[in-house]
């Protein structure tokens, strides 16, 4: 079976948010109910998000192998799709794996300020002294708006003593 020109990736995407359906239905099935009596149970919620997606998946993937493959946005129907660019989405996804990485140990301002410099260098940042100082600014705002104005507590890191 010949698969139209993006089908590809678009059974992935379906491919990945069944999974995830299926993921929260398994995750709720083997969740212990609480021991008080309730009207509604707590399963009743993600058992109806997990059906529902998983139904929805199922009739997208349908849809897709008969030929019915959307357009990517700024291209008319028929124009041909480019290869994707996984230079810049490793990059992004390494910048975001950093962050995961650096925000118990290293703190927030620096796991934020890693993850917003990798960004921008991902997407071909010609200045990146400049992305640097302003991405420090804006992430220590919201640090200290964060901290002390809103007390949300967000790991300091090894800038515990100085922040």
């Amino acid at each position: 079976m010949k698969l139209p020109q993006g089908a590809k990736s678009e059974l992935t995407f379906v491919g990945s948010l069944f999974t995830l359906g299926f993921l929260v239905f398994w995750d709720t099935a083997r969740s212990e109910p609480p021991a008080f009596n309730l009207t509604v149970s707590p399963k009743v919620f993600p058992y109806a998000i997990a059906i529902f997606l998983m139904g929805l998946c199922a009739v997208l993937f349908i849809r897709i192998l008969r030929g019915d493959v959307a357009t990517p946005e700024g291209l008319a129907p028929g124009d041909l799709i480019e290869k994707s660019d996984y230079k810049t989405f490793s990059i992004v996804l390494a910048s975001l794996f950093a962050y995961l990485l650096l925000i118990e140990r290293a703190g927030f301002v620096i796991a934020a300020l890693v993850t917003f410099f990798g960004i921008t260098v991902a997407f071909d940042n010609k200045r990146p002294i400049r992305a640097l100082l302003f991405g420090s600014i804006f992430i220590l705002v919201i640090y200290i708006s964060f901290t002390k104005f809103l007390n949300v507590v967000l790991p300091a890191g090894i800038l515990e003593g100085i922040l």
